[in-house]
């Protein structure tokens, strides 16, 4: 065997690995959101009118959160075939129950699910369960999300439904 068919082995055999450890992480991605999910829905208050406050700052935490993604980078992360972030995508949105979103709310999840998916907003700290809960419309939070960004006449991110409900990958295939 010549150095370039070593090199090309080791070449195939690094790739094979890679993917193998992008549906690993993808897979783990998921499972941290749904724990993120969870703890933040079990943080929620018990007197109604202090959960409808909380929902509305909730809501607003969110929509602040959303005005600093940048969203021409999250677009890009997200377009790459095969990339890390496309499988994260795909392992955060088999979290979500899609029939029972509306449409504005669906907007703000698959927008959510591809910011956290390329690093643009993470996940972690206080603000983590309160993400996830919008991404899963936890109580409508998605849809409050929606009209907080339209009250503040904030731009609505990018629509990254079609990525989302096609599985990332095969719509990026698909559109050429």
């Amino acid at each position: 065997m010549t150095a370039r068919g070593i090199g090309r082995t080791a070449a195939r055999l690094a790739r094979s690995l890679a993917a193998a450890g992008v549906s690993s992480r993808a897979t783990e991605f998921g499972r941290s959101l749904k724990a993120a999910y969870e703890a933040g829905k079990n943080d929620g208050p018990a007197d109604p009118d202090e959960t409808e406050t909380s929902e509305a700052a909730d809501a607003e935490a969110v929509a602040d959160a959303m005005r600093g993604v940048d969203w021409s980078k999250v677009r890009s992360a997200t377009s790459e075939r095969g990339a890390e972030a496309a499988q994260a995508m795909k392992s955060m949105a088999a979290e979500v129950d899609w029939a029972k979103v509306q449409p504005v709310a669906a907007k703000v999840s698959s927008a959510l699910i591809a910011a956290v998916a390329s690093g643009q907003m993470g996940i972690g700290g206080t603000l983590g369960g309160t993400v996830a809960r919008a991404i899963m419309n936890d109580r409508n939070l998605a849809h409050r999300v929606s009209g907080s960004l339209a009250r503040q006449e904030a731009p609505m991110p990018p629509d990254f439904l079609p990525a989302v409900r096609d599985g990332v990958i095969d719509a990026t295939a698909r559109d050429a």
